[in-house]
C-alpha cells in the first residue's frame, strides 16, 4: 500500500458498493466493525461527492475528489484486535499514522478527513491556512 501514492491510478468504487461488499463479507466479524461504521458514516453524511473510496482486502482506502493523476495522497483505514489504525500516505513523504481503540474509529476518521482532505472553511483552505 505504501507505493499507492507513487504510480498507481486510484480506482474508485461507489460507496454503496463498498458498503454492500464489506457488510456481506465482514458483518459477522466484530474485528472489522469500525471500518463498516466509517463506510456507513460517509454515506450517512452524504460525503460521496467529496471523498472517493476503494478497498484492499479488508482495508478502506480514501482520497479526495476530484481524483488527481498519480501520485495520489490516500488515507488507509485498518481495524484489527480492537484497534483502529488510520494512516495518511502522502506523495510528499509527510505520512501520518495514528492508532486508537476501535470505538474511536468514526471520529478519528473524520478528524483525518478534515485535516487532510475536506477543509470546512469558507475558501476550502486548510484551517491553518485560511486568510481572514
Amino acid at each position: 500500500m505504501r507505493n499507492l501514492g507513487s504510480s498507481i491510478e486510484f480506482r474508485e468504487q461507489p460507496w454503496p458498493a463498498i458498503a454492500a461488499r464489506l457488510h456481506g463479507v465482514l458483518d459477522d466479524s466484530a474485528t472489522y466493525e469500525p471500518v463498516l461504521d466509517i463506510v456507513d458514516s460517509v454515506i450517512a453524511f452524504e460525503a460521496e461527492a467529496l471523498l472517493a473510496g476503494t478497498t484492499s482486502m479488508f482495508d478502506l482506502v480514501v482520497t479526495p475528489k476530484p481524483i488527481t493523476p498519480p501520485p495520489v495522497d490516500v488515507v488507509v483505514v485498518r481495524s484489527l484486535y480492537g484497534r483502529i489504525t488510520i494512516e495518511h500516505i502522502s506523495h510528499t513523504g509527510r505520512n501520518d499514522r495514528i492508532e486508537r481503540p476501535a470505538q474511536e474509529g468514526v471520529a478519528l476518521f473524520w478528524r483525518f478527513m478534515i485535516e487532510k482532505f475536506v477543509h470546512p472553511t469558507p475558501t476550502g483552505a486548510p484551517p491553518d491556512q485560511e486568510i481572514p
